[in-house]
């Protein structure tokens, strides 16, 4: 399996991470499903992988996932950002997993840019 990050992509996983640590995982949660098959694709932040993980190949380095839920998904996947949504898309080229991809840091919480808006003068 390969993943390729687009530039924008890139730039909106940078601004989420910051200096945060850990390794990307491509992680499969089924909390609040009633069964695996109806689990949501998101981006973690891993310490360390563990014996359920395996890696593979990205533009940006090796990415962990649980070896269960590699079956889910295509060789070639991408993720790239909407500028629009502002969200990050987990896609491939026959469908769209996530268009809402969320980012967690190693203790699971969500990640949201620190968004600083610019009022307007009237």
């Amino acid at each position: 399996m390969n993943l390729t990050f687009t530039p924008a992509a890139i730039r909106r996983i940078e601004l989420l991470r910051g200096d945060l640590p850990g390794r990307l995982h491509l992680d499969y949660s089924t909390e609040g499903c009633v069964c695996e098959n109806s689990g949501i694709f998101r981006l973690r932040l891993v310490t360390e992988p563990t014996s359920e993980d395996t890696e593979f190949t990205s533009n940006l380095g090796p990415i962990l996932i649980k070896k269960w839920t590699a079956v889910f998904l295509e060789e070639a996947l991408t993720i790239d950002f909407d500028r629009k949504t502002t969200a990050l898309i987990l896609k491939s080229d026959g469908q769209y997993y996530n268009q809402n991809l969320l980012f967690a840091d190693t203790a699971g919480n969500f990640i949201y840019p620190n968004i600083t808006r610019k009022r307007a003068e009237n």
